[in-house]
């Protein structure tokens, strides 16, 4: 296997060590969730996605990186692989890309900029060519590469490593189901967020209004709701730059609308805010909160995110929580 010189090959899901140290049990699993993903999908089509994603969110470190499994996988000694990853930005028009080929990353596109934008005639093309199941498996790992480069940037930026107390613990993936382990991990945050109710609703909401997620628009934590998140607070969400939410809260909020848009630009100014309204536990915890509420953008983009089976209340909305395991439980009125 012939690697260009100007990439190697790496696991490129790697998280940054602060991460891992205050978040042990959700960056390993995380970890798992990302090799088990590579392992049951088609790799040279995986890497043209993770490829894609860098660019479009502007992570070029990781268009300079190979995924072994892709590597090995890409053919011609590597340079089939390169010669697509260098077209990727005309694949529209390039013979080097077969149909499926421009079809997936095309949707991963709509995938990663606007979730919300994605057509009944997509979701039909993309089920007609890998069937449903395939469709969704598809749809989820292209959910794992984006939000896997998303929080790494973003946590890179916001944790120090001196400040990190503890080390991780890593998670066998052989055999694991893709779906067991993103389920695992989702749990594994919220039983480790360190984060304040009242952060957590309006983070959550803000992602859930940027995705156009109808279920978890629909949706109030109810332990926010107890600490007097009303709906005459939800809607500042919207707007909440020129409300009068809490500082605290709108520097949350700068934060995700960094890291679900374009990380790049989230400014020194607003880590530095960030640093200092929020210790290194709660950082590691917004930012892995952010990854969890944006597993939304999977029922989004296979429209299976409708809510028309909760049973609501006057503001039609309806209250859940979650259990110990950190599973969701008790949809309900409000």
């Amino acid at each position: 296997m012939t690697i260009s010189n100007s990439t190697v090959t790496e696991m490129v899901w790697k998280l940054p060590e602060a991460l891992s140290r205050l978040q042990p049990e959700a960056a390993g699993l995380l970890v798992a969730l990302n090799e088990r993903v590579w392992q049951v999908s088609d790799p040279v089509l995986l890497e043209l996605v993770r490829v894609r994603v860098s660019q479009l969110i502007g992570n070029p470190a990781a268009a300079r990186v190979r995924c072994a499994y892709a590597a090995a996988a890409g053919g011609g000694g590597g340079a089939r692989l390169e010669a697509k990853l260098g077209a990727l930005p005309d694949y529209p028009g390039s013979p080097l890309f077969s149909a499926a080929e421009r079809d997936v990353v095309a949707f991963s596109e709509q995938f990663v900029i606007d979730v919300g934008g994605t057509t009944e005639d997509m979701r039909a093309e993309l089920a007609g060519r890998f069937g449903a199941d395939g469709a969704k498996a598809l749809v989820t790992a292209i959910y794992v590469v984006e939000f896997t480069q998303r929080l790494q940037l973003i946590a890179d930026r916001l944790l120090d490593d001196a400040e990190a107390p503890t080390d991780s613990a890593g998670v066998l993936a052989d055999g694991a189901e893709v779906s067991g382990l993103l389920n695992a991990y989702q749990a594994a945050v919220m039983r480790g967020s360190a984060l304040d109710p009242v952060t957590t609703e309006l983070v959550r909401l803000r992602c859930a209004r940027t995705h156009h997620c109808r279920i978890c628009q629909t949706l109030r934590l109810a332990d926010a709701r107890a600490a007097g998140v009303d709906e005459a607070m939800t809607a500042k969400v919207d707007f909440y730059e020129r409300s009068d939410l809490p500082e605290r809260a709108k520097v949350a909020l700068r934060v995700t609308d960094a890291f679900i848009t374009q990380p790049d630009r989230l400014s020194d100014a607003v880590a530095e805010q960030a640093r200092a309204w929020f210790g290194p536990a709660e950082l590691a915890s917004l930012a892995l909160n952010i990854t969890k509420w944006s597993t939304q953008k999977i029922k989004v983009a296979l429209g299976t995110d409708g809510a028309d089976r909760l049973v609501t209340d006057a503001d039609g909305v309806a209250l859940f929580g979650f259990d110990q395991a950190g599973q969701a439980t008790g949809y309900r009125r409000g």
